[in-house]
């Protein structure tokens, strides 16, 4: 009778377990929004830590910027190169840091972007009567307009992380993140440089899938973006999920959320929504993703379309 016991008990057990691989865990993408990319933005983070060496990230980001109203007229890309790492000594610690750089480089997606909305029969809302590829930002009521201004740096971001585990039992882990980042004076914005958040992650496992959850407050000590007064905090939430298709392909989806921080001007003053769709393939110390950001409910609040390559190692 004990074989029998011993042997359903075996059977019974990867049900309940849920495999971890050092390369599982969210997206850990950045927001590409017109806005929020100028301020520390938070963004979904492991609530379970796997012990285990560093592990190192390099990231590329492109963006559409389109944005079309009354108080203001932006048509632009911008580019996003960061390098990350984080490290976990234990299963109740995470520290991690990484630095950006951030331009208007042309990343050539506007006929990627017209050829969706043609497809789809989505309204190009102007996009079709002005050049491709061009760089123009005007906010008449401020009295600010800029062209012609593709490669100029828009800002370096550096940026420390101490994570904690505050729950890690069977299917559940909750873990709290805290922030600090600098930003430097090639971002447009004015007033102070330091921006902070406090965050909780929240993740449930069953079989092959995991569904996460994300809540967090920021601050910033910046004044003003654009000659308008910037919210000094903001809160952040999001949802996400992932699927293991087989052991080294993973598909996940996360939708995000953020209070608006630019008063006075169009959909700006808004909150921020933004679909996060992905695919990573890992294989021993590698793991490959590729990320599309869609804006959703406020366009003009987010980036038109963004896509993401990430490439991590761990050591």
């Amino acid at each position: 009778m004990k074989p029998i016991k011993i042997s359903l008990l075996i059977a019974f057990i990867p049900g309940l377990v849920q495999a971890v691989n050092w390369s599982d865990g969210p997206l850990m993408v950045r927001s590409q929004a017109p806005v929020k990319s100028l301020v520390l933005s938070p963004m979904f983070r492991p609530a379970y830590y796997q012990p285990g060496g560093p592990q190192v990230d390099a990231a590329f980001y492109a963006a559409s910027i389109y944005a079309i109203d009354t108080d203001y007229v932006m048509d632009y890309y911008t580019i996003e190169y960061r390098l990350g790492m984080l490290w976990s000594p234990s299963q109740r610690w995470q520290f991690g840091w990484s630095i950006a750089s951030r331009t208007t480089n042309d990343a050539h997606l506007d006929q990627l972007t017209l050829s969706f909305h043609k497809l789809f029969g989505i309204d190009q809302n102007g996009r079709d009567q002005v050049p491709k590829h061009r760089s123009y930002l005007s906010i008449p009521k401020a009295d600010f307009e800029v062209a012609d201004f593709s490669g100029e740096s828009i800002g370096r971001q550096y940026e420390l992380s101490i994570g904690r585990s505050l729950y890690n039992r069977h299917r559940h882990n909750l873990s709290t993140t805290v922030v600090l980042a600098y930003e430097d004076d090639d971002n447009p914005r004015s007033g102070g440089g330091w921006d902070g958040s406090v965050q909780l992650d929240y993740q449930y496992a069953w079989g092959d899938s995991v569904a996460y959850l994300m809540g967090a407050m920021a601050y910033t000590d910046g004044d003003t973006l654009f000659g308008f007064e910037l919210e000094t905090s903001s809160w952040h939430w999001g949802l996400g999920f992932r699927h293991q298709l087989a052991p080294r392909h993973q598909l996940l989806l996360e939708y995000n959320a953020a209070d608006g921080i630019l008063h006075n001007l169009g959909q700006f003053k808004s909150s921020v929504h933004e679909i996060n769709a992905g695919y990573r393939y890992h294989y021993r110390q590698l793991a490959l993703e590729g990320v599309i950001i869609e804006n959703f409910k406020y366009p003009d609040n987010s980036a038109d379309v963004a896509l993401v390559a990430k490439l991590r190692y761990q050591f």
